[in-house]
């Protein structure tokens, strides 16, 4: 999973941030690919990166297992295997910086809440992977879609009214690869959910407008 930086707490890291250069990337295209060197980390500052990986088959379109959001670092293979797992493809218009991995590692020894939410965040990233499991005894897929909108609230959203925004608009295959569903479900689920005003619409963005229906959607007791 990314790991979110922390300017006012992660000083050393935003210091070699602000020397980074910035590289611009229009909607689709490839920052790199799955076994390509991994000798830098990313920053994202706007817009979002989607990590895939290709398809099983040939012709078999590539699949997003997560995306990279504003101030988020990915690329952290570059850390121990040397070989990116995934490729990077811009989502949307964005821009990201290179940080040579070396200079990172050197900043998450000298900041140890940093180095902890970067853990946290690995083990968060394993629970999501392991719920993510469809089948018999696993979460539905409205269960996933809406775990994953809470994710993104969390990480992209902000206060409106007693909802949350969505800073960045994502298409319903993207929410349906991280949900692990068909495109086609997400859809039907997001129509039925923007129908039922738990969900709503601004400038093909999307507000959780009753987040606490979504919890109890994705399958979560929330107290009275």
């Amino acid at each position: 999973m990314p790991f979110r930086l922390n300017p006012p707490r992660d000083r050393k890291l935003f210091r070699l941030v602000k020397q980074a250069e910035h590289v611009h990337l229009v909607k689709g295209r490839p920052l790199y690919g799955p076994g390509d060197p991994a000798k830098d980390v990313y920053l994202v500052r706007t817009g979002y990166m989607r990590l895939v990986l290709p398809g099983m088959e040939q012709g078999e379109r590539e699949r997003t297992v997560s995306v990279a959001l504003p101030w988020e670092l990915f690329g952290d293979e570059a850390f121990t295997e040397g070989h990116r797992r995934y490729g990077a493809v811009a989502g949307s218009t964005c821009e990201v910086q290179p940080l040579p991995q070396k200079l990172v590692l050197a900043g998450f020894k000298t900041a140890k809440s940093s180095l902890d939410a970067y853990l946290e965040g690995q083990e968060q990233e394993l629970y999501r992977l392991r719920h993510a499991q469809g089948g018999s005894h696993g979460p539905s897929a409205a269960q996933r879609l809406a775990e994953v909108l809470l994710d993104l609230g969390v990480r992209c959203g902000e206060p409106e009214g007693r909802g949350i925004h969505l800073t960045e608009r994502f298409t319903h295959q993207v929410l349906a690869d991280l949900a692990g569903a068909h495109r086609a479900t997400v859809t039907t689920l997001l129509n039925d959910w923007i129908y039922d005003r738990v969900l709503g619409v601004s400038d093909h963005r999307l507000t959780l407008r009753r987040p606490g229906d979504l919890w109890v959607l994705a399958g979560y007791e929330v107290g009275s």
